[in-house]
């Protein structure tokens, strides 16, 4: 199998916990579409065109929407492949997050009132666009999972939390079930869970 991160690679904190999800020893590959790559060249173009990512150093990366799919719509993949990021892609020769997430709250009960959250505000427009079925009524707040470990949001009346990023850890979900008697779901377990059964 092929994990494909959208910053660089080897995503050492995103595989292994990932992989302990999944619970399953199997043969698998990295790469990150920004390796080797001058930022100038996938910078986004502006807010609608932003996605964030790590890189090795710990530091965040901005990338461009538009890049990545030009970039994903020349690559060949002969392996099944796994692209970690669960924003919305046209592609179907990856296994997308977006995709199993989506199926995943189609099969839920639709619940009065739900959170997502973002690495940054910039993302809220596209992430309340592609999430907004999964309750009546959707809000969208920005909390990075690379920097930030402080909450200045009640989201005591929440029924569902959703971390919309897989850089979002199981600890990010034990953090916000402090702040919250809902549930509590990252994109990263959702996507383990999928591939456990998977394979």
């Amino acid at each position: 199998m092929l994990f494909i991160t959208i910053g660089e690679s080897p995503r050492n904190d995103v595989i292994p916990e990932l992989m302990k999800i999944i619970g399953k020893d199997f043969a698998y590959r990295e790469i990150g579409l920004i390796d080797n790559v001058e930022p100038s060249i996938y910078a986004p173009m502006g807010p609608d065109d932003l996605l964030v990512s790590r890189k090795n150093d710990g530091t965040i990366s901005y990338i461009s929407h538009k890049w990545v799919c030009k970039k994903l719509s020349k690559m060949v993949f002969d392996e099944p492949t796994v692209l970690l990021c669960t924003a919305k892609f046209d592609n179907d020769r990856l296994i997308l997050p977006y995709k199993v997430i989506n199926s995943f709250f189609q099969a839920l009960p639709k619940v009065q009132n739900a959170t997502v959250i973002v690495p940054q505000k910039d993302q809220c427009k596209d992430a309340m666009k592609r999430w907004n079925e999964i309750a009546q009524k959707v809000n969208c707040i920005a909390f990075s999972p690379y920097t930030e470990d402080h909450l200045d949001f009640d989201l005591t009346d929440q029924q569902l939390i959703y971390l919309d990023c897989i850089g979002y850890t199981l600890e990010h979900e034990k953090f916000f079930r402090r702040y919250t008697k809902g549930i509590v779901l990252s994109a990263r377990r959702i996507l383990g869970n999928y591939l456990r059964t998977l394979l």
